[in-house]
């Protein structure tokens, strides 16, 4: 039979330790100095505030990163005993595409351990048996399934699993929970404490009740270092550093940190793991006060609603308001109806102006017989626009906003290379590829279909990065 999950870690040693740990993107650096010791066999929620640094600590533990040329690491990394390197790493938990479209025993199964090889019959009773231990029995009908199929609950529950699967000592989860319901939080959660029997995790969560209700051990990023280390229920009641306080209070930080340069991060002198600092000064404070850890679409130069907006009226069947009255996502008209309906439903919508990205370009004629325009960028079909087809396009974007122009990307269906352009246009004005993400697929949960296309965006936002540094 296949391993039972349990790893040969000592339950006394740290699955992961850093000494003086740090990440950079080309002169940026987004992680510096870090002293982490994650626990086995418990639940350690890694927190902090938006664009803090989190989703890179943990794509640049399970070595996403390490394809990026302007992708650099510094200090020392221990993982379940061994420096950590090439495939000896943690698994991160993602919803990648070819796991979307495997069926559901496949996507279990694919990571167990080549030594246990199991086909037919033995795999499917694996599979059930899996289910039916870690709380999931109710999937056991569903296994011919293809993942995509399920409820978004279930889909984030095979993920897991199926990383969890491989024996990690240590399993990494982004946001597992979020933009759920309560019961299938409840439900995700659950889960993650019955892996925690077997395993280390190391849960990114936003969510004070959830971490509060799961985590063992709480670590809080701000500032690109750890600004507290502290048992769960302490952190909670008591947290005992001024970003601590300021983040159990409101549920974000501001931290003013100093912005070295990559060569004097990978010279500096550990600081002590999560040192208490002293009160700020009124200055400090004052300066707190000010810094923007995130602007939520607020933009240095707004890009407002057009004057010709009308927020009632419906677009065609696919089109959704990323900005309202400004940007859009749609299908390609005369995909589900007729051109000229299409174009004409998207005319009162407010849209002046398509961004065309399927190969062939629009017909000209039926745009001017719509009273639309449109600009062409051709996109093979599930690939992305190269970086620099990406930031060209943003500017064009940028530009026809602020002339007053009403934008709608499209491709063939609307998702794929569509979801990736509105993506890259959160990435443009700030907003993490992660979080990014996560926006257009609460818009849209079919947004950003491929492996490229994901991949795009962690670039293009590496890009912008090192343009800021």
């Amino acid at each position: 039979m296949p391993h039972s999950g349990l790893h040969c870690v000592q339950p006394t040693t740290p699955v992961l330790e850093t000494d003086n740990w740090g990440v950079a993107y080309g002169d940026k650096v987004i992680l510096n100095g870090l002293q982490l010791q994650i626990a086995p066999n418990a639940i350690t929620a890694l927190m902090g505030p938006v664009s803090g640094g989190k989703s890179t600590l943990l794509r640049s533990l399970a070595g996403l990163n390490d394809e990026n040329p302007r992708f650099a690491q510094w200090g020392q990394l221990r993982y379940a005993g061994q420096p950590l390197a090439g495939a000896h790493r943690p698994r991160l938990v993602r919803q990648h595409v070819r796991l979307m479209q495997s069926s559901v025993q496949d996507s279990l199964s694919e990571l167990l351990q080549p030594d246990q090889p199991l086909s037919g019959l033995d795999r499917r009773a694996w599979c059930e048996a899996y289910l039916d231990r870690m709380g999931f029995g109710d999937l056991q009908p569903l296994l011919t399934q293809t993942t995509i199929e399920l409820a978004p609950m279930q889909q984030r529950a095979i993920a897991i699993l199926r990383e969890a699967a491989a024996a990690p000592a240590l399993l990494l989860c982004d946001e597992p929970s979020a933009d759920l319901q309560d019961y299938d939080s409840y439900l995700l959660l659950e889960l993650l404490k019955r892996i925690a029997q077997e395993r280390a995790v190391l849960l990114v969560t936003h969510n004070q009740r959830h971490a509060l209700r799961v985590a063992d051990h709480v670590l809080l990023l701000a500032g690109g270092t750890v600004q507290e280390s502290s048992r769960a229920d302490r952190f909670f009641s008591a947290p005992y550093s001024p970003a601590g306080q300021q983040f159990v209070r409101s549920g974000s930080c501001a931290v003013v940190a100093a912005q070295p340069s990559v060569q004097e991060a990978r010279q500096a002198e550990p600081p002590p793991v999560a040192a208490i600092a002293p009160a700020p000064t009124a200055a400090q404070a004052a300066r707190q006060s000010q810094r923007a850890v995130l602007p939520d679409l607020a933009l240095a130069n707004p890009v407002l609603a057009a004057e010709h907006y009308v927020p009632g009226a419906r677009g065609p069947r696919g089109f959704a308001w990323l900005v309202p009255g400004k940007l859009a996502g749609t299908p390609l008209p005369g995909v589900v109806n007729d051109t000229d309906i299409d174009m004409q439903a998207l005319k009162r919508c407010g849209v002046t102006v398509l961004v065309s990205l399927t190969e062939k370009d629009i017909d000209q004629v039926a745009l001017a017989r719509n009273g639309l325009r449109n600009v062409h960028l051709p996109v093979h079909d599930r690939e992305p626009p190269s970086v620099s087809q990406l930031q060209m396009l943003m500017l064009k974007m940028k530009r026809l906003l602020l002339d007053g122009e009403v934008l709608a990307v499209h491709c063939l269906a609307g998702l794929g290379r569509t979801g990736t352009v509105l993506a890259a246009w959160l990435v443009f004005e700030g907003i993490t590829a992660e979080e990014a993400l996560r926006r257009v697929r609460d818009i849209e949960p079919q947004y950003v279909q491929s492996e490229p296309q994901e991949s795009a965006l962690w670039a293009y936002e590496a890009m912008l990065l090192e343009k800021m540094g």
